[in-house]
């Protein structure tokens, strides 16, 4: 036992030496040196490669270094929660402590390490984050001259950011494909990605919402086809003849038309054999591809080519929206989506009957009255009534036309009002009166006055009944 008493720790270095002193017998006796610790307050600072090793779901090592690693008496980790997790820990240098924190059942957040030392009265705490496990991120893939990448893998709503060779990519839309996850992410600065080239294969960093960084595997590949539409020219029936409608927007084509669309190739500099061009619907839903190989697609010289669709042969009879184009070259690389225009289909409109009574409807007939969204009598749209939803007769109840002219929009394009150039043929004047008409308004009688003999009460009086009205003589009776 040594007596400590006269012993000021408080005096003492983080590091002593201490030597035995004694008595063995009458003679004086000097012992052994012992290096010694002494507990103090102290900075615990954890390892850089350690910051984001706190990974729920499995088991997790830390590294912590400070001067009196050998004083440490317990360390245990506590939730935000206050939960305490037992951790295993030891001494690997005088310095340094490996301390392994079992995660596997625990959630994602704040987390206090508690390191209590001999001797000292207040343990020393370290602020912690638990993480949750990072997705599988496979590769960057990058076409030379685009500004938009593509990281494949898996968990990527964690992705904020990319960062390839000093350009920064912004995450966009996410989409999952047959091959698994796949994330686009375009360039804050669109000139930056002129530097990169194809065939450069490289590491890009990954950058994730809760601050980690990740590499993954990046490339350069060869730029995606491009070209330039020149001009486009419909082909088809006179529709105001055909359909009695005259479209007022020159970017609609009805369903069957052919399309002359001209293209100038922009990369690569000159149209191969084997290119092709994609014609598709906004939703994709219906879609063509044309080639020189079918005779769709022609080529003018080796920079401009022709290209010819059919489309109702092309799309079939259901097929209605904007249609888009895009190049595909070699190995089915595909270019940007391009507009084209705009496909609708359009009824048959026969015939339209009014009476002179401007205050009465009158009757539009024809086939496929389905795909009229509504119709009018003024291109406001002030006086209009609504076509119901998978209405399959082949007669409409319409207003009365304003001017001489009525005014409908397209199932297919609502937005856009186009014309009915269909005269409308008057009615005798005899079935314009056989028209059934609403009756008229009906005043209310007026009460009788109380009854005399018993004040406060309202006598009982019969009303006539309501006189027929006489039906027209026939067309063989004197008038």
């Amino acid at each position: 036992m040594v007596d400590a008493k006269a012993v000021t720790t408080s005096n003492l270095h983080e590091n002593v030496t201490g030597t035995l002193h004694g008595s063995w017998g009458f003679e004086p006796y000097q012992g052994p040196t012992f290096h010694f610790q002494n507990a103090q307050a102290t900075k615990w600072e954890l390892a850089a490669t350690d910051k984001n090793a706190l990974v729920v779901g499995r088991e997790d090592t830390l590294h912590l270094t400070s001067g009196n690693a050998t004083c440490v008496e317990s360390v245990t980790a506590k939730t935000e929660a206050g939960k305490e997790i037992k951790t295993t820990w030891k001494v690997e240098q005088p310095d340094q402590l490996e301390i392994k924190v079992p995660m596997k059942d625990e959630e994602p957040g704040a987390l206090t390490l508690v390191v209590k030392q001999a001797g000292t009265k207040e343990p020393e705490q370290l602020a912690l984050h638990s993480l949750a496990e990072a997705g599988k991120y496979d590769r960057f893939t990058l076409n030379a001259g685009d500004a938009q990448g593509v990281l494949a893998g898996n968990r990527l709503d964690e992705v904020s950011g990319l960062e390839l060779k000093g350009v920064q990519f912004h995450p966009g839309k996410l989409a999952n494909t047959s091959n698994g996850d796949e994330l686009t992410l375009s360039a804050a600065n669109e000139n930056a990605t002129a530097q990169l080239h194809a065939g450069d294969k490289t590491t890009a960093h990954v950058q994730l919402k809760d601050g980690r960084t990740l590499d993954v595997a990046a490339s350069v590949v060869t730029a995606r086809p491009k070209v330039q539409l020149l001009s486009k020219n419909i082909q088809g029936p006179d529709t105001a003849k055909d359909t009695h409608i005259a479209l007022s927007n020159e970017n609609e084509v009805p369903l069957n038309s052919k399309i002359v669309f001209s293209i100038k190739t922009v990369t690569p500099e000159t149209f191969t054999p084997d290119e092709k061009i994609e014609v598709a619907t906004a939703d994709g839903s219906f879609h063509t591809t044309l080639s020189v190989a079918d005779g769709s697609l022609t080529l003018q010289d080796a920079k401009t080519a022709l290209a010819t669709i059919d489309l109702a042969k092309s799309f079939g009879p259901s097929a209605f929206g904007p249609l888009r184009f895009r190049p595909v070259g070699p190995k089915d690389t595909a270019g940007d989506w391009q507009p084209l225009t705009n496909l609708v289909r359009l009824p048959i409109l026969e015939e339209l009957q009014c009476s002179r009574n401007t205050a009465l409807p009158c009757t539009l007939t024809g086939t496929n009255l389905f795909l009229l969204d509504a119709v009018a009598s003024d291109s406001k749209f002030e006086q209009s009534m609504q076509v119901p939803d998978g209405f399959a007769g082949n007669a409409l109840q319409v207003p009365h036309p304003v001017g001489g002219s009525l005014y409908v929009k397209l199932r297919d394009d609502p937005s856009t009002v186009n014309t009915v150039v269909l005269p409308p043929r008057q009615l005798p004047q005899q079935a314009s009166a056989a028209r059934p008409v609403p009756p008229a308004a009906v005043p209310e009688p007026a009460q009788p006055p109380p009854d005399a003999t018993n004040p406060g009460t309202t006598a009982n009086v019969q009303q006539p009944p309501a006189q027929a009205t006489p039906a027209p003589p026939a067309a063989n009776q004197p008038h």
